[in-house]
């Protein structure tokens, strides 16, 4: 009986996370500000490698990044603080921020007569693809391509994709536009 009490005590002990207290707005603003300026600066690959490599480490050791987080992984933790930071500022922001996906969403304008091909392309390259008509229907002769990739910005990776996705929208009469939602 007492190694079943012994038992039945340990595992219902809940776990309390430790109380939190609310920061004056003007702290939040400034600690988004830092979040906004950090996050761009990385996605511009502006940051010193050094100073990355001591992001991740800090935030690998005591936080959410995973062993071995590169600077995109990085990159897009410090997009979700960003948005949670605004959501804590925010009285009607609606629902705690869930993670972004850890995908790029990079976007193609191509010629209407080389979609198939471009679209199989990409397919073959492991993208997950959808077509869309230009925004503004001024150009029927043109369509965006919308392909997701794993890459995240700026690891090496996502930059050999947008080299790859530039070269491919060329060949299919077009141009490469951009990444983001």
């Amino acid at each position: 009986m007492a190694a079943f009490t012994r038992n039945f005590e340990a595992s219902s002990v809940m776990r309390v996370e430790p109380r939190t207290r609310a920061l004056p707005r003007g702290d939040l603003e400034a600690i988004f500000g830092v979040l906004v300026v950090v996050h761009g600066y990385l996605l511009a690959g502006e940051l010193p490698p050094d100073l990355v490599r001591r992001l991740v480490g800090r935030l690998t050791d005591r936080g959410p990044l995973p062993q071995g987080a590169s600077a995109g992984e990085l990159n897009a933790l410090l997009a979700d603080l960003a948005q949670r930071m605004h959501w804590a500022m925010a009285e009607d922001y609606g629902d705690y921020p869930e993670p972004m996906p850890r995908r790029t969403i990079y976007h193609l304008d191509v010629a209407v007569e080389a979609v198939d091909a471009c679209v199989a392309a990409l397919a073959a390259l492991g993208g997950e693809v959808s077509i869309q008509p230009t925004e503004d229907g001024t150009h029927p002769d043109r369509r965006r391509i919308v392909a997701e990739f794993p890459d995240l910005p700026p690891d090496p990776s996502h930059h050999a994709r947008v080299a790859q996705l530039s070269s491919l929208a060329k060949r299919c009469g077009g141009h490469y536009l951009g990444f983001g939602a």
